[in-house]
């Protein structure tokens, strides 16, 4: 199948994904053709809360601008423009390559034909600001990979990564990783609605699945926080035991089973950020759920501290953003 082939192939079934929009709940998945966005592929393939629900493969093209071929007959130009059409013929070629493999992993990992959609599109305003656009056409969600679309090696959460992260609003964000799947997920808590939307999220996808969750709160070394003086008071100590049994109320309303939810305190922690990887590793998850905004409120606070701090920490495993 050509790249153009695929482009119609999109266009016939993104049609039908708009008329569907009330059945099946919608993924926005983001690729760039790099061997590192295969590895947001095997992460949903492998992922049961997301099957049956419709994954649309997106990528922004980078089209050669249109006023550059008004240039090519220009002396000055040589035969760059020959260059440039077959640099684009090659992109063309290798985003086709790899749309076709993915399908086929998503196919072979269990979803229907018509629950994968590509969607490729020239590049308009730019990356960032054309998955935005994209992104609130109806998502329940976005997965991405850390590495900021962009070919510099070893570069963490790029500009376009960070845009996106941002500018997302409520809208739940998927970081992949490469941790082997495991059907544990954690939820990492404090006394905030951004948490408890994060526990909404992980009952509505994964209720079904017959995963288990833990329920993970951390208290930094100077603050006080043990089964006889929770938070150094006894308020401190109520408010959190009434966080646990909240969310897990959401849970089991959801459809887990009580024996698959769990809650645990870690106290005396250097850092809130590298306790929340460390225990993921140790005890075997794959995905950490958490909201974007802790009990400050404040947005780009919250991002530039614990969010973004865990995704830098658990680079390997998965972190959703609520």
């Amino acid at each position: 199948m050509s790249l153009t082939s695929i482009w119609q192939t999109s266009s016939n079934k993104e049609t039908k994904m708009e008329k569907n929009v009330g059945e099946k709940k919608k993924i926005l998945v983001l690729v760039d053709g790099s061997d590192r966005s295969l590895n947001t592929i095997r992460y949903i393939a492998g992922f049961a809360p997301l099957k049956g629900m419709q994954m649309v493969l997106f990528n922004v093209f980078h089209k050669i601008p249109d006023y550059y071929w008004d240039l090519s007959n220009e002396p000055m130009m040589g035969g760059r423009s020959t260059h440039m059409a077959s640099w684009e013929a090659h992109n063309r070629q290798s985003i086709d390559q790899f749309m076709e493999k993915s399908l086929a992993m998503l196919r072979t990992s269990g979803f229907q034909p018509e629950d994968v959609v590509v969607k490729v599109e020239n590049r308009v305003k730019g990356v960032a600001r054309d998955i935005i656009a994209e992104a609130a056409r109806g998502y329940t969600a976005v997965v991405a990979r850390r590495r900021g679309f962009t070919k510099v090696p070893g570069l963490l959460m790029g500009s376009v990564a960070d845009k996106i992260m941002v500018s997302m609003g409520d809208l739940p964000l998927f970081f992949a990783g490469v941790e082997p799947i495991t059907d544990k997920l954690l939820i990492a808590m404090d006394n905030s609605e951004s948490a408890m939307k994060a526990v909404q999220f992980v009952g509505d996808i994964a209720a079904p699945s017959g995963y288990k969750v833990t329920l993970l709160h951390v208290i930094r070394e100077n603050e006080i926080f043990s089964d006889e003086n929770f938070g150094d008071n006894a308020e401190g100590r109520g408010v959190m035991l009434n966080v646990f049994e909240n969310a897990r109320s959401i849970l089991l309303e959801k459809g887990f089973k009580d024996e698959n939810v769990q809650d645990k305190v870690i106290t005396g922690a250097g850092s809130r950020a590298g306790s929340i990887a460390r225990f993921a590793t140790e005890e075997g998850f794959s995905t950490i759920f958490m909201g974007r905004q802790g009990i400050s409120r404040i947005k780009e606070f919250f991002l530039g501290r614990v969010s973004k701090k865990v995704i830098y920490a658990a680079n390997r495993h998965t972190v959703c953003l609520v």
